[in-house]
């Protein structure tokens, strides 16, 4: 069946295919490298699920990245101005702030691989500031949605998984492995509030 859509005029319109098309690019690329950081890391049955999260996350952040820059640059108009080179640096940053307590120690020291998520951190913070700053006001109500969705849905899970630790129904999650199911449902939201707007 043809994508089209109606125009102002009463005649259709197909919708561009090229916005599928990005989108399974990015999923493809998050796979791959995925992929190859479960191949670096050799990944078997007693690998920690928490890295696995993490990794899944930093691939699914640098894909959003990637994608977020190829549409600047073929339609910036999809994007606010003045807020497609932050978007892109927000979720560059997040996905290899994910990526360096993963693969980091195998090349440096653990004190430097900290240091530089912690700046890192830092000059993401900035970006996330001047990134709110910049954004019309569309944008702001999807990021203050998607902030609000993902505390209540996380508050409620926690206080599940906190009672039935104490109980001694299940065992506790490290940080890393909170850390990286927080990123995920703020993902989640995200897409959902998004899609909401009609931003998706």
């Amino acid at each position: 069946m043809k994508d089209i859509q109606a125009t102002r005029d009463g005649t259709d319109r197909r919708k561009p295919l090229w916005p599928k098309l990005l989108i399974g690019a990015g999923l493809g690329i998050a796979g791959a490298l995925c992929g190859y950081g479960v191949a670096s890391l050799g990944i078997g049955s007693a690998a920690r699920w928490d890295d696995e999260v993490a990794l899944f996350m930093a691939a699914i952040l640098i894909a959003f990245a990637l994608i977020t820059a190829v549409t600047l640059m073929v339609r910036p108009r999809d994007i606010p101005k003045g807020c497609g080179v932050l978007q892109v640096i927000v979720l560059g940053l997040a996905g290899v702030m994910f990526a360096l307590p993963i693969f980091g120690p195998t090349y440096m020291d653990a004190d430097l691989v900290f240091g530089l998520v912690a700046v890192l951190l830092a000059l993401q913070s900035v970006a996330n500031v001047l990134l709110w700053r910049a954004a019309d006001e569309m944008l702001r109500r999807v990021m203050a949605e998607t902030s609000a969705v993902a505390f209540w849905a996380l508050q409620g899970a926690l206080f599940l998984y906190a009672a039935a630790e104490r109980l001694g129904l299940v065992e506790g999650i490290t940080a890393w492995g909170m850390t990286g199911i927080l990123m995920g449902v703020y993902l989640f939201a995200s897409v959902i509030m998004s899609a909401r707007r009609g931003l998706s």
